[in-house]
C-alpha cells in the first residue's frame, strides 16, 4: 500500500529499459565493447590498498580529472567525473530545469533523456530528425527549452552530427547544449577527437560535453562518466552532485584507462575492423542502416515480421540483439552491437540461417 504516497509522474511513468541481461547468452544489445579494459587497470586494481577503502573517496576525483585533462587538451577545471555519464545527465538536469521550463531532442535518441525529465518534473520535446538522421537546427532552436541533448554518434542510429552543425546549434540556441558523444571515439574512423566538439568548447560556453568509459574504455562495469564545460559552469555544477559520486576503485581504474591511450587506439581499431565485416555480410541479405559512426548499427530488416522473426529466433539461439518492438519508428530494425570475432561470426550464421528458413 506504499505505493500510493509515490508522486503520480513516477506512478504512471514506464521507466528506462536497459537492454536484456540473460546469463549465458552473447550479448549484442547492449553496445558494451567485446574486449576488456587496459592491463593498466587490472594492475592499478591489484595494486590498490584495501585498507584504504575504509576512507571516503576523493569527492571530486582529483587525479582522474588531471589524468581526463591531459588526454583531452583541457584543464581540470573544466571537468567534472560522474558515476557513468547517466550520473552526469541527472547532475545537468538538477542544475538547470524545474518546472515549467523544458528540455529538447532530436528523436528518436537515448531514451533515459526521457525519464530524467519525468523525475525532474519537467516537459521534453521530441524533434524528428530529418531524412537521412540529418539535424533538425531550426526546430530545436525554436523550442525554447532551457536544455537541448544530442547524442553524437546518436544512440540508436549510430550516426554523427558534424562538428560545425553543432557549432551552429549552440549559437542558435538560447539555452544548454548537451553534446552527449558516449560513442565518439569509433568515428571519423577511429578519430574520436578530431570527431569531437572538445577542441571548441571554450568558443561556446552555453556547451556541455559527455563521455563515458563504458564504451571504448571497456569500464562499463565500473561506471564512469566525464562531463566538459567551462570552468565557471563546473563549480556550479560541482554544488549538486552527491557528495562522494565516484567510487575509489573507479578512479584508480579510469585514471589508469586513461594513460593507455595505445590501448584505447588498439579496442578502438579492432571494433570497427569488425563493424566493416558484420556489415559486409548483413548487406548480403539486403538490409541497409545508415553509416555507422558508432560500435554498433541499426539494421533495416524490411518488416515487423522479419525483424520479429530474426530477434526471436537470435534468442532462441542464446544470441540478444536490441529490438523495439512496440515502437513504430524502430519495430523494423535491430540495433546489433559489434562483438568480439566469434559472437559476430555466431550471429551472423544465426541470421543467415533464419532467414534461409523462412
Amino acid at each position: 500500500m506504499g505505493e500510493k504516497y509515490l508522486r503520480p509522474d513516477v506512478l504512471a511513468m514506464s521507466g528506462y529499459t536497459p537492454g536484456e541481461q540473460v546469463n549465458q547468452c552473447i550479448k549484442l544489445n547492449t553496445n558494451e565493447c567485446a574486449w576488456g579494459p587496459s592491463p593498466a587497470v587490472r594492475a592499478a586494481l591489484a595494486s590498490y590498498d584495501v585498507d584504504s577503502l575504509r576512507l571516503y573517496p576523493d569527492p571530486v576525483s582529483r587525479g582522474l580529472r588531471e589524468a581526463a585533462a591531459a588526454v583531452y587538451g583541457v584543464t581540470p577545471a573544466h571537468v567534472l567525473a560522474g558515476n557513468g555519464s547517466d550520473d552526469c545527465l541527472t547532475i545537468i538536469f538538477r542544475a538547470f530545469v524545474a518546472a515549467p521550463q523544458k528540455v529538447a531532442c532530436p528523436w528518436p535518441t537515448y531514451s533515459l533523456y526521457d525519464t530524467l525529465a519525468t523525475l525532474q518534473g519537467v516537459g521534453i520535446d521530441h524533434i524528428d530528425w530529418l531524412p537521412g538522421w540529418q539535424l533538425p537546427t531550426a526546430a530545436l532552436a525554436a523550442t525554447g527549452a532551457r536544455v537541448t541533448l544530442l547524442a553524437t554518434p546518436n544512440n540508436p542510429s549510430a550516426t554523427l552530427v558534424p562538428r560545425d552543425q553543432l557549432r551552429e546549434l549552440a549559437r542558435a540556441l538560447d539555452g544548454i547544449l548537451v553534446v552527449d558523444e558516449a560513442y565518439i571515439d569509433f568515428a571519423h574512423g577511429g578519430d574520436g577527437l578530431g570527431a569531437s566538439f572538445l577542441p571548441v568548447l571554450d568558443e561556446h560556453p552555453n556547451v556541455i560535453v559527455l563521455r563515458t568509459f563504458s564504451k571504448s574504455y571497456s569500464l562499463a562495469g565500473a561506471r564512469l562518466g566525464l562531463l566538459f564545460a567551462a570552468p565557471a559552469l563546473i563549480a556550479q555544477l560541482e554544488k549538486v552532485k552527491d557528495s562522494y559520486n565516484v567510487n575509489a576503485l573507479t578512479q584508480a581504474a579510469g585514471t589508469a584507462a586513461l594513460r593507455d591511450g595505445a590501448h584505447l587506439i588498439e579496442l578502438v581499431r579492432k571494433t570497427i575492423e569488425q563493424r566493416e565485416l558484420v556489415c559486409a555480410a548483413l548487406a548480403e541479405h539486403g538490409w541497409t542502416w545508415p553509416q555507422s559512426e558508432a560500435n554498433f548499427l541499426l539494421a533495416e530488416t524490411g518488416s515487423v515480421e522479419v525483424a520479429t522473426r530474426v530477434y526471436d529466433g537470435l534468442k532462441a539461439r542464446g544470441i540478444l540483439v536490441r529490438y523495439w518492438a512496440k515502437r513504430p519508428d524502430l519495430n523494423t530494425k535491430l540495433r546489433i552491437t559489434i562483438g568480439a570475432p566469434e559472437s559476430n561470426q555466431a550471429m551472423l550464421a544465426a541470421v543467415k540461417e533464419i532467414l534461409a528458413a523462412s
